[in-house]
C-alpha cells in the first residue's frame, strides 16, 4: 500500500509564467519507493514521456550501483566482500562515498553511511519488528563508523568483516538531482521530480525563495493524510525526514528508522526535519544529519550551511512545536487544525 507522502507539491504559478498544457506525470517504482515525474512544459506530449522515460532510466542505473539490498551492484559487492576484499568502484560512487565522509567529519559522525549493521539489525521492514537485544546491538556497534572506509582513488575496503554501508539517506536526493539533469539536457524547463520524498523543482528562471513557483506541504508527523503546513519554494531541492516513515511501537515508545550511530538505537529528541538546498542530494543528507543532531545542534547545523534552511519538529507535551532557520521565518503557513 503506498504510503502518504512526507512532501507534496502543488505548482502555483508565479508572475509571468503562462500555463499551456496540462502536466505529464508518470510514476515507476525504484529504490525501494515510488518515483513520481511531472513535467509542465509546453511541447509535444511524446517527447516529454521520452524524456521522463529516460529520467526513470536514470534513476534504475543509480540503484543498480547503490542499492545495499541487491547483492551485484557495487555497494552490494563491497558489503559481501567487507573484511575480505577491495572492490573496484566507479568514480561516480566515489564520489558519492567522499560526499558522505564530508557529512560525517562536519557532524561529528551523526551522519554515517556505515549504519548498514544497524539498519538490518532492526529490520524495520520486517512483518513483526522489535527491539534487538542490547548485546546485539553493541556488535553491531563494532562496525559502524565512517573512519574505518578505506577509499583510494575508486578502490573501496570495509576492513571489518560484516561491515556494511548504507547510501539510504543521500542516495535518493543523488538520484533525483541526476534524473532531474537528465530532463534538463532533454530540453525540459519545468518539472519536479519525486522519490520517495525527496524532491527537486525544476523551474527556468526561479531559484530557491526569490521566485516561488511550488506550494510544498509538509506531511504531519502524528496524522495520517493531514498536512503540518506549508511554503513556497522556486528551483531546487527539497527533504524531509522524520520518526513517522517506517516504525513500531513497543511498551508505548517509538521506534524508526532513522539511527543514531553513536548509540546503536534510534535517534531521539525531534520528530522530523524540513530541509531546503540548492541541490537535492544535500537536501537529503543535511535533513538526515540535523535529525539525528537533535533539536539545538541540528538548528546550530542548519545555521552553519549556506544556502541551505529548514525547520525542526519536536515534541512539546501534547502538541508540536517548531524551530524555523531564519529563511523559513514567515514563510511557513502552520495548519493549526492538527497541532
Amino acid at each position: 500500500m503506498k504510503k502518504y507522502a512526507a512532501i507534496a507539491l502543488v505548482l502555483v504559478f508565479a508572475p509571468g509564467c503562462k500555463r499551456t498544457l496540462s502536466p505529464v506525470f508518470k510514476e515507476t517504482a525504484a529504490m525501494d519507493t515510488y518515483v513520481t515525474i511531472t513535467v509542465y512544459d509546453d511541447m509535444p506530449k511524446n517527447r516529454v514521456e521520452s524524456a521522463i522515460d529516460s529520467a526513470f532510466a536514470e534513476v534504475k542505473r543509480i540503484e543498480h550501483f547503490a542499492s545495499d539490498y541487491i547483492d551485484t551492484t557495487q555497494i552490494g559487492r563491497t558489503n559481501l566482500a567487507s573484511g575480505i576484499d577491495s572492490v573496484q568502484v566507479s568514480a561516480e560512487l566515489a564520489d558519492l562515498i567522499r560526499k558522505s565522509i564530508d557529512y560525517s567529519v562536519r557532524s561529528g559522525g551523526k551522519f554515517d553511511i556505515t549504519v548498514g549493521p544497524l539498519e538490518r539489525l532492526w529490520d524495520l521492514l520486517a512483518l513483526h519488528p522489535r527491539v534487538p537485544p542490547a548485546d546485539s546491538i553493541r556488535m553491531a556497534l563494532r562496525l559502524v563508523d565512517y573512519r574505518l572506509i578505506q577509499l583510494r582513488d575508486s578502490t573501496l575496503f570495509l576492513p571489518r568483516r560484516g561491515m556494511k554501508l548504507d547510501l539510504g539517506a543521500i542516495g535518493k536526493g543523488y538520484a533525483v538531482d541526476k534524473a532531474t539533469e537528465v530532463l534538463a539536457h532533454a530540453g525540459i524547463q519545468r518539472a519536479i521530480v519525486d522519490i520517495g520524498g525527496n524532491l527537486a523543482v525544476r523551474w527556468e528562471g526561479s531559484s530557491g525563495w526569490d521566485s516561488a513557483v511550488a506550494t510544498i506541504s509538509v506531511r504531519h508527523p502524528r496524522h495520517e493524510g493531514h498536512f503540518l503546513g506549508t511554503f513556497r519554494y522556486g528551483t531546487g531541492g527539497i527533504s524531509s525526514s522524520g520518526d513517522y516513515e517506517r516504525y513500531f511501537i513497543a511498551n508505548g515508545k517509538r521506534y524508526h528508522h532513522i539511527m543514531d550511530p553513536a548509540t546503536g538505537y534510534p535517534s531521539t529528541g525531534v520528530v522530523s526535519v524540513t530541509v531546503v538546498a540548492p541541490n537535492a542530494t544535500d537536501a537529503d543528507a543535511i535533513s538526515t544529519t540535523a535529525f539525528v543532531l537533535g533539536r539545538e545542534k541540528g538548528m546550530a547545523f542548519l545555521r552553519s550551511l549556506p544556502g541551505v534552511d529548514g525547520f525542526i519538529v519536536y515534541e512539546q507535551g501534547d502538541t508540536l512545536g517548531i524551530d524555523l532557520s531564519p529563511g523559513f521565518q514567515g514563510r511557513l503557513v502552520r495548519d493549526r487544525g492538527h497541532d
